[in-house]
């Protein structure tokens, strides 16, 4: 349960920083003004990168929900057996 607990938390962490990155980027991108410059499109192009990333962040949290279950699962079959197996 303290392992399901840690990754929760940590995917929250990692979330709560990735949108306040793209805000921050947006943030500076809308006052640079320039349509042209350099740093604007450098700025978009940021936030382009920071947005594509959020889908490996889903097949992360599914992964990683997976492993706790699986976890859970044969840790209560282990329990369930009365011990160690008999060959």
């Amino acid at each position: 349960m303290r392992d399901m607990q840690t990754f929760i938390l940590g995917i929250v962490v990692v979330s709560v920083t990735l949108v306040i990155g793209i805000f921050i980027l947006s943030s500076i991108q809308t006052s640079i003004g320039a349509t042209n410059s350099a740093a604007y499109n450098a700025a978009g192009e940021a936030v382009t990168a920071l947005g594509n990333g959020t889908p490996w962040l889903t097949i992360l949290v599914v992964v990683g929900f997976a492993v706790i279950v699986l976890g859970m699962l044969t840790s209560g079959f282990s329990e369930a057996g009365g011990g160690s197996p008999v060959y």
